[in-house]
C-alpha cells in the first residue's frame, strides 16, 4: 500500500512540475511586436500668403489602407486643383491631382500624379515646365527627401515663390509618402530579461504504471 501510495505522490509532483514550467515559458518567451508602416499621402499643401491644409490627405502606420478624395483652393482663389485621389497602406501611397491652376495661371497642370512603393518613389507632370517662371517664381518636378524614421516622400510638382530674398509661398502638388514595412523584433522577458529555459528531461518523464493487483505486505519474522 505504501509503495502504490508513493508512486502515485510521485506522478502528482511530475505532473505540476510540467505545468509550472510550461507556464514560466509562456510568460518569460520572448513577444513579437506589430509590424509598423510610414505611408502617407496629400493632393495638395500650400504656406505662406495663400495658404491651403494638406487636402485631401491619408496616413497609415498599422498596414491598413485608406483613401481620400476631394477637391481645395485657397481662400483667394489664387490657388486651385479641380479634384485629387490619394491613397496610402501596406508600404505604398500614391497621389493623383488633376487641373492644377496658381498665380493668376501663370503656373498650371492638367495632371499630377506621385507614387511610392517601399521606399522606391516616381512622379509625373503634365503642365508647365520645371524652371524660372516670371521674376519670382520657380517649378521643380520630383522634389525628394528621407525622414528620420527611413521613409522617403515625393513631390510631384513644387512652386516656390520669392520676394526678394525670402520665400513667401511654397506649392506642394501631389504627394506620396512610404518606406519599407519595419519588421517586429522579438523582446525578452520584463522580469527575468532573457528567454525561459527548456524544461529538463527529469520534469517531463512520464511517471511508470502503477502495478495491477493488491500489494501484500511481508509478514515478519
Amino acid at each position: 500500500m505504501h509503495a502504490r501510495k508513493r508512486m502515485t505522490l510521485a506522478a502528482a509532483g511530475a505532473a505540476a512540475g510540467a505545468v509550472a514550467v510550461a507556464a514560466l515559458t509562456l510568460a518569460d518567451g520572448p513577444a513579437l511586436a506589430a509590424t509598423t508602416f510610414h505611408d502617407a499621402a496629400y493632393g495638395i499643401e500650400a504656406t505662406g500668403s495663400s495658404p491651403i491644409s494638406t487636402t485631401p490627405s491619408v496616413t497609415s502606420t498599422d498596414g491598413q489602407v485608406k483613401t481620400a478624395s476631394g477637391s481645395a483652393s485657397s481662400s483667394d482663389g489664387t490657388i486651385t486643383i479641380g479634384s485629387a485621389t490619394v491613397r496610402a497602406g501596406g508600404g505604398q501611397s500614391s497621389a493623383q491631382v488633376t487641373n492644377f491652376s496658381a498665380l493668376g495661371g501663370l503656373v498650371a497642370a492638367s495632371s499630377v500624379s506621385a507614387s511610392c512603393d517601399g521606399g522606391t518613389v516616381s512622379s509625373t507632370v503634365d503642365g508647365t515646365p520645371a524652371g524660372p517662371v516670371g521674376k519670382k517664381g520657380t517649378v521643380a518636378y520630383g522634389v525628394t527627401s528621407t525622414a528620420a524614421d527611413g521613409s522617403k516622400t515625393i513631390i510631384a510638382m513644387q512652386v516656390t515663390v520669392k520676394s526678394g530674398t525670402t520665400t513667401a509661398q511654397v506649392i506642394n502638388v501631389g504627394s506620396a509618402t512610404c518606406a519599407a514595412a519595419t519588421q517586429p523584433q522579438p523582446s525578452t522577458s520584463a522580469t527575468t530579461g532573457a528567454p525561459s529555459p527548456e524544461p529538463s528531461a527529469s520534469t517531463t518523464r512520464q511517471p511508470s504504471p502503477v502495478p495491477s493487483g493488491t500489494a501484500h505486505p511481508t509478514p515478519s519474522r
